[in-house]
């Protein structure tokens, strides 16, 4: 059986690498030189490569293959290679553990016990991305550990909800390459008002690092990877879908929300995206106010859908936003509907949160 191979001359990186093979009574090559690393390559089921030969490694010019992590003690020099190398990284070694789940096969490891929420806009301007940003920042208020995933194409807009566009942390540049199995991302992201998000905003450039910008969707193996990640640490995943088409969630079971305004031609555009998006098991959320006054019932009726709950207009909403405070703050209205919705998915875990 071929055995895994760590390119590396770092004694201590090398010392936690085979301790961790130890345990698990696997073998590993360690290549130091590019003889090894080249005999190697092909066969080797994993290959863990050390920040420290990473321009090496990429310099070869090898051929593509799938089951590359990169590894290390410096977090940001790891993801300055994570791109080239087409990528995902592990910080070691605080997180030796994963280092084991890879030796042993265990790349692809399920998303634990968390609940994860899909938001989709039935049409646009229904609010489904803030309605997304309340309900994540509801649930870490219920004492519930909140990840907010955006996968929206035009970018920023978690980020401007949550007045998080300084936070320092990884997001979907820096994630772009992941695949497979990545370690714990908490800490690594930016966390505002205790929620974890994941937006589409652009990373920072600096002289000596270029920027590592992303145009359009993460790919579907990005999104996997770090869904899979954060289902393992979080207790609810809350993800604004945007226009994403399905980012084949396979075994991952997702709660699909349908945001719909109260208005015909909203209503018309959801049941439209209700048929082309095969959406007959998501549930509908109504949003009513000025203009937007249809009965929920005939929405649901419309449309084809169960209705999960209305969220009413919230005169004090739009401040908030302006301000970048993140909405579901105190006792709002709009908290006190998202808190409605939560208790109607999540009844059992949020009691017993």
């Amino acid at each position: 059986m071929a055995m895994s191979m760590l390119v590396s001359r770092d004694a201590a990186l090398i010392e936690t690498v085979l301790a961790a093979a130890a345990a698990t009574q696997v073998g590993v090559v360690v290549a130091r030189d590019t003889e090894t690393l080249r005999r190697n390559w092909a066969g080797a089921p994993v290959v863990l490569v050390g920040a420290d030969m990473a321009a090496t490694v990429v310099g070869l010019g090898l051929p593509v293959r799938r089951g590359i992590h990169l590894c290390g003690p410096d977090a940001a020099a790891l993801l300055a290679w994570s791109v080239p190398l087409d990528a995902p990284v592990m910080v070691l070694p605080d997180q030796t553990g994963f280092v084991s789940s890879l030796l042993v096969g265990r790349d692809e490891l399920g998303t634990g016990g968390a609940a994860l929420l899909r938001l989709v806009g039935g049409s646009g301007g229904v609010g489904a991305t803030t309605l997304a940003c309340g309900l994540a920042q509801r649930g870490h208020r219920q004492g519930l550990q909140v990840a907010l995933v955006e996968l929206d194409p035009c970018g920023g807009g978690v980020d401007l909800v949550f007045g998080a566009e300084q936070a320092k942390g990884w997001r979907w540049p820096d994630l772009a390459s992941a695949t497979g199995h990545i370690g714990d991302l908490r800490g690594q992201l930016p966390n505002v008002s205790g929620v974890d998000l994941v937006s589409t905003g652009r990373s920072r450039t600096s002289r000596d690092q270029p920027s590592r910008a992303v145009v359009g969707l993460p790919r579907v193996e990005a999104v996997q990877a770090v869904l899979a990640s954060l289902g393992r640490s979080h207790d609810l995943v809350v993800l604004d879908a945007g226009a994403y088409p399905d980012p084949g969630l396979g075994a991952r079971t997702a709660q699909t929300l349908l945001v719909v305004a109260a208005e015909v031609k909203a209503v018309v555009a959801a049941r439209s995206k209700v048929a082309a998006q095969t959406l007959d098991d998501a549930m509908a959320v109504v949003r009513t106010g000025p203009g937007r006054r249809l009965d929920a019932a005939l929405v649901g009726e419309t449309i084809g859908l169960p209705i999960l709950g209305v969220v009413p207009h919230d005169g004090s909403l739009p401040q908030a936003l302006e301000s970048g405070t993140p909405p579901g703050l105190g006792g709002s209205r709009f908290a006190k509907a998202c808190d409605r919705l939560l208790d109607g998915l999540l009844g059992d875990e949020v009691a017993g949160s």
